[in-house]
C-alpha cells in the first residue's frame, strides 16, 4: 500500500538515545529488505523506527528508501511535485524526505479547503524576516524551495540561504548587474543548476552556482560568478536546450527573437501580417514546447514553428532572418491579457486533448486560465490548427493586487496585497461564494505605513514558500508547510515616510489628473495655448512632469504599465477643465504613442483609453474638435488598457498623500 503522509508538522531527533539498547531481528536483515519492509509502513511508523536504534535510525535516511516512498507519490495527481526534484536518483534522502512531508502536508490542506472552503489560516506573523536597505528591493525569485535571489535598487544581486538559521548576510553577491532584471530563467540538470538572466540595459548574464537542495546536508559555498554574458536583448521568457527566448531587443522594445546561445545567431518571430489592432504589443511569455514555440502578446496568441526557427539559426541568412506565425489566435472572453504563464503540462484539474498547454492570467483581482488546443489530425506543425477556448475562472483574491507568481505546474499561485500575501488554489468555480481558494494569508505588519514593491514575489509551488519584498527593505518568508518556530528577530521600526512606489520612475509628480482641485501654475489669463476652447497644447507649462519619461504617473508610466505599450510618448492636448478650481468627474488627452494616438479618459478611480484611426495627427484632432467633436477619429470603442492594477497600485500609494 502507498504510505500514507502525516497530516501535522513532525519532529525527529537526529538519532537515536546513545543509551538505548534495541535487541530486534530485524536489524540483521540485509538493507534492501529493511528498505522493503519499511515500504510497507505509514510515513509516522517510519519515523517511529527511526528512534529505536543507530542501524535503524541509517536504514530510515537511505536515499532508496525515500525515493522509493516518493516514486509512489509521482502517481497520484494530488501531488505537486518540483520538477527540480527529478530524478530522485540525483536527489539527496533528505530533500526528498523534506518534500515528501511538504507536498503531502499541502495535498491535506488542500483536501480540507474542498471539505469545507472556510477552513483557511489567517496567520498574523511570517516564518522569517529578510532586512534589506529603506526603498531598496526590486525583485525576488526563488530556487529549488531554498535559494533566494534578490536585486536591490543600486542593481547588486543577492543569493540568500533560507535554510539558515539566521538570516544575517546573503550567502553570495554580484555588483556587475548594469540594469534591473526583466527575465530570469534556470535550467536544472542532473544535480547541477544554470540560471540566465536578463536585464534592462539589454545584457543577459549566466551564472552556474553550487547550491545545494533544501535540507541537503552538504557544505554549501555557493557563488554568484557571471560564467558568460551577451549584450542586445532584454525580457527574457524562456530557454530550451540552447536557445533563448527574448521579448524585447535593444533598439526595439516590441523586438521578440530566439538567440542560440552557442553561436549567438538569432530570428526575429515577426507579429504577422493578419493582426491588425494595435501592432505595438508586448510579449508576454514564450514557450518552447517540442515543435511549436508559442508567443503570448497582450490581444494575440502566436504561433510558429520550431523548425523554421531551427532553420533560420542554422543557416544565418539575413533574408530569412525573420518568421512569421503559421496562426494567429485571438483570447476568448478578455480582449487584452495581462501577466501570463504558459503551463506545459495541462494541470488535471482542467480536461483537454493531447498536445494541449494552459495560459493562466489575472484580470483585476481574478485568476483565469485559457486551453490552447490542437483541433483534429496533426500531420507536422506547418499544419496543425489550433483554437484557444474554455476560459476558466480559478480562484480570486479580495485586494488589489500588487504581484502574482504561479507556480509551474498551474495548480498554486502566490499573491501580494497592500495588507496580506496568500496562497491560492486553482478550482472551477461551483458558484460565485465557491471562488476564493485560499489556504494560507499572511498579515504584513505596518501595511498603512509600509507598501509592497510592485511584482516582488517569489513562490514554491511544491513547498509552500513564498516570499515579499516591501519598499521598506523588509522581505517577508511565508511557510505554509511550518517545520520550526519563527526565524524573526527584532523587527526594526519603519522610521522614514511612506517608501517610493516603484524607484524604476525615480521622479515624483506634484498632483494627478483625478484630482478635484488642480494646483499647479494658475495664469493671470486665459490659460495658455487654448487653440480650441477647452483645450490646450501647453502640457509642459502646467503638467510639467505629464511627459517627462523618468516620473512615476506620467504618460510613458501610463504607457508602458497601463495601456501596456513600449512607447515612447507624450501628451500633445490635455482638457482645460483639469485647471478649473471647481470639482470635476475626470479630464482627458490626446496622446502620440510611437506614432499611434490615443484619447485618454481620466477620473479618479479608473480610465478610459481608445485608439484613433491609423494616421491621424494632432491637427485632425484639433479640426475635429472645431467642429464640435472626435467619435469620428475613434478607431473602435474597445478599451486599449492593458491592466488596470498599475492605476490601482497609483491610487494606493497617493491618495494617503491628498
Amino acid at each position: 500500500m502507498p504510505p500514507v503522509v502525516p497530516a501535522a508538522p513532525r519532529s525527529t531527533p537526529e538519532s537515536p538515545a546513545d543509551n538505548v539498547t534495541v535487541s530486534c531481528p530485524l536489524v540483521n536483515l540485509l538493507p534492501k529488505l529493511i528498505t522493503q519492509i519499511l515500504l510497507q509502513l505509514k510515513i509516522n511508523d517510519i519515523l517511529r523506527v527511526r528512534q529505536t536504534c543507530r542501524h535503524l535510525f541509517k536504514q530510515t535516511k537511505s536515499q532508496k528508501l525515500w525515493a522509493s516512498i516518493a516514486q509512489q507519490l509521482l502517481h497520484s495527481p494530488e501531488i505537486i511535485w518540483p520538477s527540480w526534484g527529478l530524478p530522485l536518483d540525483a536527489i539527496p534522502a533528505e530533500t526528498i524526505e523534506d518534500l515528501v512531508f511538504r507536498t503531502g502536508r499541502l495535498t491535506e490542506m488542500q483536501r480540507t479547503l474542498w471539505i469545507d472552503d472556510s477552513n483557511k489560516e489567517i496567520r498574523t506573523s511570517f516564518e522569517g524576516l529578510i532586512v534589506r536597505p529603506y526603498d531598496s528591493p526590486m525583485g525576488l525569485h526563488l530556487i529549488r524551495g531554498r535559494w533566494l535571489l534578490v536585486q536591490l535598487n543600486d542593481f547588486t544581486l543577492e543569493l540568500w540561504d533560507l535554510d539558515n538559521t539566521t538570516y544575517a548576510h546573503p550567502a553570495a553577491t554580484c555588483s556587475q548587474l548594469g540594469g534591473f532584471v526583466d527575465g530570469i530563467v534556470h535550467a536544472e540538470s542532473g544535480g547541477n543548476i544554470e540560471i540566465v538572466i536578463s536585464t534592462t540595459s539589454f545584457q543577459t548574464y549566466k551564472f552556474a552556482p553550487v547550491l545545494p537542495f533544501k535540507h541537503d546536508p552538504r557544505p554549501s559555498s555557493p557563488n554568484l560568478t557571471v560564467v558568460n554574458s551577451t549584450e542586445g536583448y532584454s525580457s527574457l521568457k524562456a530557454r530550451a536546450g540552447q536557445l533563448l527566448a527574448f521579448g524585447a531587443s535593444s533598439g526595439n522594445n516590441l523586438r521578440t527573437c530566439i538567440v542560440d546561445e552557442s553561436t549567438g545567431n538569432e530570428v526575429e518571430l515577426t507579429i504577422g501580417p493578419d493582426v491588425k489592432e494595435v501592432p505595438t504589443q508586448k510579449t508576454l511569455d514564450i514557450l518552447i514546447q517540442g515543435d511549436v514555440i508559442f508567443v503570448a502578446r497582450h490581444r494575440n496568441l502566436q504561433l510558429y514553428a520550431t523548425s523554421d526557427v531551427e532553420q533560420a539559426l542554422a543557416h544565418h541568412n539575413p533574408t530569412s532572418s525573420s518568421i512569421r506565425p503559421f496562426q494567429s489566435l485571438t483570447y476568448p472572453g478578455t480582449p487584452l491579457l495581462h501577466n501570463p504563464k504558459f503551463h506545459p503540462n495541462i494541470p488535471s484539474y482542467i480536461k483537454a486533448p493531447r498536445g494541449s498547454i494552459a495560459i493562466t492570467h489575472f484580470v483585476d483581482q481574478y485568476w483565469h486560465a485559457f486551453i490552447v488546443q490542437p483541433q483534429g489530425p496533426q500531420a507536422d506543425s506547418l499544419h496543425r490548427n489550433y483554437e484557444v477556448l474554455n476560459l476558466y475562472a480559478l480562484s480570486r483574491c479580495i485586494d488589489p493586487i500588487y504581484g502574482t507568481s504561479v507556480g509551474d505546474n498551474g495548480y498554486r499561485s502566490a499573491i501580494l496585497t497592500p495588507q496580506s500575501l496568500s496562497i491560492h488554489l486553482a478550482k472551477l468555480w461551483e458558484n460565485e461564494r465557491d471562488d476564493i481558494h485560499m489556504p494560507v494569508l499572511w498579515q504584513i505588519p505596518d501595511a498603512e505605513v509600509d507598501l509592497p514593491r510592485p511584482g516582488c514575489i517569489a513562490f514554491d509551488e511544491a513547498t509552500g514558500i513564498c516570499v515579499a519584498g516591501m519598499g521598506s527593505g523588509r522581505l517577508w518568508i511565508g511557510d505554509a508547510v511550518t517545520r520550526r518556530e519563527p526565524k524573526l528577530s527584532n523587527i526594526p521600526d519603519i522610521q522614514k515616510p511612506m517608501p517610493h512606489p516603484d524607484p524604476r520612475w525615480p521622479e515624483l509628480p506634484s498632483f494627478y489628473f483625478w484630482d478635484k482641485v488642480y494646483n499647479g501654475p494658475l495664469s493671470d489669463s486665459d490659460p495658455q495655448e487654448e487653440i480650441v476652447p477647452s483645450w490646450s497644447t501647453a502640457v509642459d507649462h502646467y503638467i510639467p512632469w505629464r511627459n517627462r519619461p523618468e516620473t512615476y504617473g506620467g504618460i510613458q508610466w501610463f504607457v508602458e504599465n497601463v495601456m501596456g505599450l513600449s512607447g515612447p510618448a507624450r501628451t500633445l492636448l490635455f482638457s482645460t477643465e483639469l485647471l478649473s478650481q471647481k470639482d470635476i468627474d475626470g479630464s482627458a488627452e490626446f496622446i502620440d504613442v510611437d506614432g499611434t494616438m490615443f484619447l485618454v479618459k481620466n477620473f479618479r478611480e479608473l480610465c478610459e483609453v481608445k485608439r484613433l484611426v491609423d494616421g491621424t495627427t494632432l491637427a485632425d484632432v484639433i479640426a475635429c474638435l472645431k467642429r464640435g467633436g472626435f467619435n469620428e477619429l475613434i478607431a473602435c470603442n474597445e478599451q486599449s488598457v492593458s491592466d488596470y492594477t498599475a492605476l490601482a497600485q497609483h491610487l494606493i500609494w497617493y491618495n494617503p498623500l491628498v
